[in-house]
């Protein structure tokens, strides 16, 4: 069920589903006025209703089946030539933003949508003589209900788009989406709870599961993993988690077991062609991280955006605070079922600031916010050990300035920084252990 939930999430989030939605509801509109008028003509009291005749209703409803799908065509054209030539500096999730837009797919949609019910309105009109002639009022009325509403969401669609090839607008919508992972995994390590991992060797002799496909991890179903262990009486280890690329044929579990290992186990990985941020912590931090790197390039020489990128990963930070990640530990009726592969603070801070912190090579406002930024972090959390990776960063740091940067005051003020940060991470650590952390 929970691979079910998460295609059935995609699938509503494609840059098709709305515009298709909208198109047959538009055609099932546009067949029923005609029954409806067929059947019951229309009332002289409905004033607002088009009056006019075939030859008025045949032009108008030509001129907007060729109008909207023409503008339609022009408009998303000159869009992703726009987002072709501004992707390279942004990175892909800007693309991304714009195909899950819904504001963009409805766009798209009713201008679609007005081409359909146009056309299945214009084949209704046929001239004649006496009961021969058919006119559809109701329809051509709509119509030009729906050429306003074209009006009206092109005006909203350039005014959208002008909004959205922003960079610092990428940079907020990377930094919600790994506010929301992160999120997500602190609530599954609140789930799991704290059960001890297993002792060193016991799956030594354990039993190999291997898979018979390949592709990215995109999630893993711990749930029924764990189902399957206790129904067979055994205890798994995976040895991948999501995000994790598999060749055909990769080991992938260890089972201690009586015998041979049960079915079933590669079932709960789902594999796709790309990486997935609904339970893939790294890919959020990376995605955010492209933007970063990127902006440091020779070629694009944007140290504010690599700045407001830092920004957001210290908040990240702050966020999480002293929470756990998940453990990596799943039991049941306090026996062990489950273990797996997690990520950890470390390695959240090793990937977001390592990379940024060595194309910053000789960049003193980047180094400065660095140092700033783990200082700010060293002041809100507490646990000794994730203070001293934020000291280990903080030494990093200091160490590329001192062999990059040769001017000599602003070697003073990263110094400056770099004892700030030093302080407070020495201060939290002291406050840990008078608290006995």
């Amino acid at each position: 069920m929970s691979f079910l939930r998460h295609r059935l999430v995609r699938a509503f989030g494609l840059f098709w589903f709305l515009p298709a939605v909208m198109v047959l509801l538009s055609v099932a509109l546009a067949q029923s006025l005609i029954v409806l008028e067929r059947h019951l003509g229309v009332p002289g009291s409905l004033e607002f209703v088009y009056a006019g005749g075939e030859s008025g209703a045949r032009g108008l409803l030509s001129a907007m089946t060729g109008m909207s799908i023409g503008v339609a065509g022009t408009l998303f054209s000159i869009t992703i030539a726009a987002l072709s030539s501004v992707i390279s500096t942004m990175g892909p999730r800007l693309l991304h933003s714009f195909l899950s837009d819904r504001g963009i797919q409805a766009t798209l949609g009713i201008f679609l949508a007005t081409f359909a019910f146009s056309l299945f309105s214009l084949r209704a009109v046929s001239a004649g003589n006496g009961d021969m002639v058919f006119i559809p009022h109701y329809n051509v009325s709509v119509a030009m209900v729906y050429a306003a509403l074209c009006i009206g969401f092109l005006v909203y669609y350039i005014n959208h788009m002008a909004q959205s090839i922003n960079m610092t607008r990428v940079v907020n919508l990377l930094s919600g989406d790994l506010s929301r992972a992160l999120r997500r995994g602190t609530e599954l390590a609140e789930e799991q709870g704290d059960f001890p991992r297993a002792v060193d060797g016991f799956f030594d002799d354990a039993t190999a599961v291997f898979t018979d496909r390949g592709g990215y991890v995109q999630q893993i179903d711990y749930s029924r993993l764990a189902d399957i262990a206790e129904e067979n009486d055994c205890v798994v280890q995976l040895l991948v988690r999501p995000g994790d690329y598999l060749l055909t044929g990769s080991e992938i579990a260890r089972v201690v077991h009586g015998g041979e290992a049960p079915e079933g186990i590669t079932g709960c990985l789902l594999l796709g062609a790309n990486r997935d941020d609904s339970q893939d912590l790294e890919f959020s931090v990376n995605q955010l991280l492209e933007v970063g790197v990127r902006a440091l390039s020779p070629g694009t020489n944007d140290p504010f955006t690599a700045m407001g990128v830092i920004d957001r990963f210290a908040e990240s930070l702050a966020r999480l605070e002293n929470r756990e990640l998940p453990r990596g530990v799943i039991a049941r009726n306090d026996m062990l079922r489950v273990e797996f592969a997690v990520t950890t603070f470390e390695g959240l801070v090793d990937t977001m600031f390592h990379q940024l912190r060595q194309n910053a090579s000789g960049c003193t406002a980047v180094y400065i916010r660095l140092l700033d930024r783990l200082g700010d972090v060293a002041g809100i959390v507490t646990a000794r050990k994730r203070l001293d990776h934020l000291r280990h960063h903080a030494d990093l740091v200091w160490e590329d300035a001192r062999r990059t940067v040769a001017n000599a005051a602003d070697l003073d003020d990263i110094r400056l920084r770099y004892r700030r940060a030093q302080k407070a991470c020495a201060c939290r650590t002291r406050g840990a252990e008078s608290l006995g952390d």
